[in-house]
């Protein structure tokens, strides 16, 4: 069997010809050509994005942290605004897919890695089965529920909001009354209201 080249059947790709046709070119079959066209050529969802977020993409696919991968990717200031960029990054669908099929392409799909990550949680040594633990926490995403967001709140500004708040409940209440529902058990009184003047 002739071996293939990627470059000329990428090339021939480009140029419009048929998998069957690069496949009769190498004397191989169209089968061959088209396993070996799915790992060269790279996955509709990265060559859709900028050419920044595809190393971003590449990095995390090649098990960088989000962090890194966008250290590696941007220039960024600082080690906290790469963290931001990673989180921004990987929220976004597009991202999301980009990294999912790079990991498929490669065999490393959810369930193969939760059977390899299995294997280590049940693991004897406490070191190895916590650290497998903590990742399979983080492939599930118990950890995006602990995110924690700093906050500095002006009273008056929130005074101010209130205000916007309770006139739009009013605006609200006044425009369910003229369309018949009844507002009576709609608001209670919270903590956040509670003791406040209306």
């Amino acid at each position: 069997m002739r071996k293939t080249n990627d470059e000329e059947i990428l090339q021939m790709i480009q140029e419009g010809k048929t998998q069957r046709e690069v496949a009769k070119h190498f004397d191989v079959s169209p089968a061959a050509i088209c396993k070996r066209v799915k790992r060269i050529m790279p996955p509709e969802s990265l060559v859709n994005l900028t050419q920044k977020q595809q190393k971003f993409v590449l990095e995390v696919a090649n098990g960088e942290t989000n962090t890194n991968a966008a250290l590696k990717a941007f220039e960024c200031s600082s080690r906290e605004s790469a963290k931001t960029i990673g989180i921004e990054l990987m929220a976004r669908d597009d991202i999301q897919t980009a990294v999912s099929e790079l990991m498929q392409e490669e065999g490393l799909t959810r369930r193969y890695r939760v059977k390899k990550l299995k294997a280590h949680v049940d693991n004897v040594d406490p070191t190895v089965s916590l650290k497998a633990l903590d990742q399979s926490w983080k492939l599930d995403g118990s950890y995006a529920a602990e995110k924690h967001i700093n906050l500095d709140l002006n009273y008056a500004d929130m005074q101010m909001n209130l205000k916007e708040i309770r006139e739009e409940r009013h605006r609200l209440e006044r425009d369910m009354h003229l369309a018949g529902i009844d507002t009576d058990s709609l608001y209670e009184e919270d903590e956040f209201t509670e003791g406040i003047p209306s």
